[in-house]
């Protein structure tokens, strides 16, 4: 088989619907489809479907050509990337995924978490094509990070690399965060925290809006209002404290924001550079860049395809 004909599927599995990407090992798509996500009897359906969705949607002929499948799992991967350790949404535990991939389909397959395979599609793709060394965050209804050293993923020794979501915030609140813990960092600098922080903050006043989400909160904060700005101010405030903890201890060139809170564009991006600024150590200061994500909803994929062909060099 000539190495131009190779082909990859990269799987993206969210909590609602499930992404595919079948490509050729250069990153160009040939084709893209999804289907829902069947989180019925503990997701045990799931691997099937998978397999069921790859032969229903490519023909025989173009399933001879394919070397593997990257899958991206929103949960913790083993360090062999052979089992998903815990995939809560899913509710997924101890689960031998790329056994069973192979099983059904008879194609190699390898693991990762959806936020280091998000963070590598970036890094293959867009925008942090040609770094090595880079700090994905999403920032979305919970806070989710992809570390990148030397060109590979930050696993860690017990699959909790990139978590950066539960870094413990000194606080006088108390906020219960969905791993148990309390006063991560997602109770404050998610979506859903800034939603929280803007309606304790209208409660003081005595004050209400017909609505509150994130993007009111950003107009309103550009009207001048006070308690938009005050309550936005402490949520960069936080956030950069956070990720300059994480850039002073791995010190990599760039910081790429994805998650629905990057839609804010500017708006979030120029007032949290200039608090890193303030808070990062002095040899990394006016060294590093901070982007938004590019790929939107096809970063996954990318990089679970990319990542297979890390692993395999096909």
């Amino acid at each position: 088989m000539e190495k131009q004909n190779k082909k990859i599927i990269g799987v993206d599995i969210g909590g609602t619907a499930i992404k595919f990407a079948l490509m050729d090992t250069q990153g160009k798509i040939e084709k893209k489809w999804s289907i829902s996500t069947n989180i019925s009897e503990k997701g045990r359906f799931i691997p099937a479907e998978i397999g069921s969705s790859i032969y229903r949607s490519i023909d025989k002929d173009t399933l001879k050509e394919i070397e593997g499948i990257g899958i991206g799992v929103p949960g913790a991967i083993s360090s062999d990337g052979e089992t998903v350790v815990r995939a809560v949404n899913l509710d997924w535990a101890q689960l031998p995924l790329k056994k069973i991939i192979k099983h059904e389909l008879g194609i190699e397959a390898c693991l990762l978490n959806d936020a280091n395979a998000a963070a590598l599609g970036e890094m293959w793709k867009a925008a942090a094509r040609g770094r090595k060394n880079l700090l994905f965050v999403t920032l979305g209804t919970g806070v989710g990070g992809g570390i990148i050293l030397n060109g590979e993923v930050l696993n860690g020794c017990h699959s909790a690399g990139g978590e950066i979501g539960h870094i413990p915030i000194r606080s006088n609140e108390n906020r219960l965060c969905g791993c148990g813990g309390r006063n991560c960092l997602e109770t404050f600098a998610s979506a859903n925290g800034l939603v929280l922080s803007m309606r304790i903050k209208l409660e003081q006043l005595n004050e209400s809006w017909p609505a509150i989400t994130p993007p009111i909160i950003f107009e309103k904060a550009a009207q001048n209002d006070e308690a938009a700005k005050e309550v936005l101010n402490e949520f960069l405030t936080v956030l950069a404290q956070a990720l300059a903890g994480i850039m002073n201890t791995i010190d990599v060139e760039e910081i790429i924001i994805g998650g629905g809170l990057s839609e804010a564009g500017a708006s979030l991006l120029d007032p949290l550079k200039e608090k890193l600024e303030n808070y990062v150590f002095p040899q990394i200061r006016n060294h590093f860049s901070l982007k938004k994500a590019l790929l939107g909803n096809d970063a996954g994929v990318y990089g679970a395809a990319y990542s297979y062909l890390l692993k395999n060099a096909v």
